[in-house]
């Protein structure tokens, strides 16, 4: 089992970070891809949802995940098959986690292929969390295809008096 080490961000600094850069680009070409469908299907009206989802997962890549709660904690597994821990990366802010997994290289045939679907692979998934996390809890892994992701939700705020003046 590998750990992965995560980029813990608050809010205001997310969009610094070049892995939300890429997927703010990324979601751009989702969208663009999402209008391909629209006008190849002659503008019909009515598949929009449908749409944004073939898109997203055309452009993003789409690996199986699953968000549970368990003691007080989110746990966010995610399949990630053929990668190692040096391909993905993970940030994490009060409100979500982004993990991007990229393979480059390609593979060089020792004989004639007649087709192959080997090639660069890349994902990036953005989660949203059902209420915010403490990032420099969470932790990491990934062990045999299977990123595993802990994050313990932050402490409820405390209430704290505020006084009253008269007038």
């Amino acid at each position: 089992m590998a750990n992965i080490a995560i980029k813990n961000t608050t809010e205001a600094s997310c969009q610094s970070l070049p892995l939300f850069q890429e997927l703010e680009s990324r979601l751009d070409q989702v969208q663009k891809r999402a209008f391909q469908l629209f006008e190849t299907r002659g503008r019909e009206l009515g598949h929009a949802f449908d749409d944004w989802v073939h898109a997203e997962r055309d452009i993003l890549g789409w690996p199986a995940a699953e968000l549970a709660e368990i003691d007080g904690r989110f746990q966010l597994e995610m399949t990630l098959p053929g990668f190692d821990e040096k391909q993905v990366e993970v940030a994490a802010t009060p409100s979500e986690i982004v993990v991007h997994a990229e393979i480059k290289e390609e593979r060089k045939p020792e004989a004639h292929v007649l087709w192959t679907e080997f090639g660069p692979n890349n994902v990036y998934r953005r989660f949203s969390l059902p209420e915010p996390i403490d990032v420099s809890q969470a932790k990491a892994t990934l062990d045999h295809g299977l990123l595993k992701i802990i994050a313990a939700k932050a402490p409820a705020p405390e209430a704290k008096p505020v006084p009253l003046t008269g007038a």
